[in-house]
C-alpha cells in the first residue's frame, strides 16, 4: 500500500514536472511570436546611432529567427518569412531594406552580386579559397556584417567568437533560408572565387 501511495505520489510530482516544463516553454515560444511587421516597427522606431549599433545583432540573430526555414526558388520574392520563397539576392535586399536601408531593392537582387556589393559595402576584397575568406573575418573586428557574392550565389557572413557563418537563402535542395558554418556550408564551399564587402550602415 505504501508503495503504491509512493508511486501515485512519483506521477504527480513527474506530471506537474511536466506541465510546467511545457508551461516554460509555451512561455518562451509565445515571447518569439512577435510579428514580423511588429518586430519591423520596433525596429524602425530606433535612433540611427541605435540602429546602427543593433545592425549585426538584427542580421545575425533576428533575420535568421523569422526567416529560417523559408524556401527558396529563382524567383522567390516574398517580403514576408514563412510565407512564399526567395532567391538569395532578394533575401538580401528585402531584409536590408526591412531594416531602414533605402536601395533600389528589386533592381540590386536581380543584378550580379557583385553590383549590389559594390553599392552597399567598403573594403572590398576578393579570394580564391574559402579559407582565405574565413581568415581575413577572422582578422577584422567583430559584430561586423559582409554581404559575400560567390559563383552564383550571394549571402550575408557574420561571426561570432572564432566563429564564422553564412547567413542565405540556400538554393540546395530548395533548402530556403539558413544560417550555417562557413566551414560546413555547401554552397559556399561550391564557390571558385569570393567577393566580400563589410556593409555600410
Amino acid at each position: 500500500m505504501k508503495y503504491g501511495v509512493f508511486l501515485l505520489f512519483l506521477m504527480i510530482i513527474g506530471c506537474s514536472k511536466s506541465n510546467s516544463d511545457k508551461n516554460v516553454t509555451a512561455e518562451k515560444s509565445a515571447a518569439k511570436k512577435v510579428s514580423y511587421n511588429d518586430f519591423l516597427r520596433s525596429v524602425k522606431d530606433k535612433s540611427e546611432t541605435e540602429k546602427r549599433n543593433y545592425l549585426f545583432t538584427f542580421i545575425n540573430d533576428d533575420v535568421p529567427n523569422y526567416w529560417a526555414g523559408t524556401p527558396w526558388s529563382f524567383n522567390g520574392t516574398t517580403r514576408n518569412p514563412q510565407r512564399g520563397s526567395i532567391a538569395c539576392g532578394y533575401f538580401v535586399t528585402n531584409t536590408l531594406t526591412d531594416f531602414g536601408f533605402v536601395i533600389n531593392r528589386t533592381y540590386l537582387a536581380q543584378q550580379a552580386s557583385s553590383v549590389m556589393i559594390k553599392k552597399l559595402c567598403k573594403n572590398i576584397q576578393y579570394f580564391g579559397k574559402r579559407r582565405d575568406l574565413e581568415q581575413y573575418i577572422l582578422n577584422k573586428d567583430k559584430n561586423k556584417v559582409y554581404i559575400v557574392g560567390l559563383d552564383f550565389h550571394t549571402g550575408f557572413i557574420t561571426r561570432e567568437n572564432k566563429d564564422t557563418y553564412f547567413i542565405h537563402s540556400s538554393y540546395i535542395k530548395n533548402t530556403g533560408v539558413v544560417k550555417e558554418l562557413t566551414a560546413t556550408s555547401q554552397a559556399l564551399n561550391a564557390s571558385k572565387t569570393f567577393m566580400i564587402g563589410t556593409l555600410n550602415y
